[in-house]
C-alpha cells in the first residue's frame, strides 16, 4: 500500500509544543490568554490577529522544526511497515516548504535533516502548499495514497472522500467523524489500523 503520513501532529507533537510555549508568549508579550485550546490554529486557541499569530511562529518556528522530537513509536512502527513492504510518503504542508527561495530550500533541508534524526525511514516527501486548503487531497490522488494518517481537521475532510484516513487523535480533532475515517491514540494502534486495511 501507499502510505501518507503528515509530519506536523503526526510524526511531532505540535500542541504539546504550542501549550508549552504559546501561553507565556501571547501573555507577557499581549497579554492575551488561551480562549479554546481544543483549536487547531494558535490564531484560534488565542482569538489573536495574524501579526501576533506571526511574531509568535518567529519566534519559535525554528525551533520547534529542529529540536521537536518524532512521537514515541512513529520510527519503529514506519521502519516495521516499510519492511512489510509498503511505500512511505511523507505529505506535509509545513510552512515555507513550497517556497523557491532561501527560505524555502531551508526549511526543506531542515525537514529532511530532522527526519534523518529521528531515524524515519521514507519513499518520498511531498511537499503542499499551506496556503491551499485541498493541496493533501491532491497529493494524494497523485501518488495513489491508499491510507493517509494526519491530524488536522481541514486536511482530514478534504482526504477522506479519496483515501482511507487515519486521524491520528487530538482534542483539536475529536470532531472528525467522516466516512472513511479511523481514529488511532498512538503509533502502536496507526500499525494496527494499518494492518486491517489490507
Amino acid at each position: 500500500m501507499n502510505i501518507g503520513i503528515d509530519i506536523d501532529g503526526v510524526l511531532t507533537d505540535i500542541q504539546k509544543f504550542n501549550n508549552k510555549n504559546a501561553p507565556k508568549f501571547f501573555m507577557r508579550k499581549y497579554n492575551r490568554a488561551v480562549v479554546d485550546d481544543s483549536r487547531y490554529d494558535i490564531r484560534d486557541v488565542f482569538q489573536c490577529p495574524v501579526d501576533e499569530y506571526k511574531a509568535y511562529w518567529n519566534k519559535h518556528l525554528l525551533k520547534y522544526a529542529i529540536t521537536e522530537p518524532a512521537r514515541t513509536g512513529a520510527k519503529k512502527v514506519i521502519r516495521r511497515l516499510r519492511a512489510e513492504g509498503h511505500t512511505i510518503y511523507i505529505i506535509s504542508k509545513r510552512v515555507l516548504t513550497c517556497r523557491q527561495d532561501f527560505l524555502g530550500k531551508l526549511m526543506r533541508c531542515i525537514v529532511r535533516n530532522w527526519l534523518w534524526r529521528n531515524g524515519i525511514k521514507y519513499d518520498e516527501i511531498v511537499y503542499c502548499d499551506n496556503d491551499i486548503p485541498d493541496s493533501k487531497r491532491d497529493a494524494c490522488i497523485e501518488k495513489r495514497i491508499d491510507v493517509m494518517i494526519d491530524d488536522e481537521p481541514v486536511n482530514i475532510t478534504a482526504i477522506a472522500p479519496v483515501a482511507k484516513v487515519i486521524c491520528f487523535d487530538t482534542s483539536y480533532n475529536r470532531d472528525c467523524g467522516e466516512e472513511n475515517v479511523v481514529r488511532a491514540h498512538g503509533w502502536e494502534e496507526v500499525y494496527g489500523v494499518v494492518r486491517n486495511c489490507k
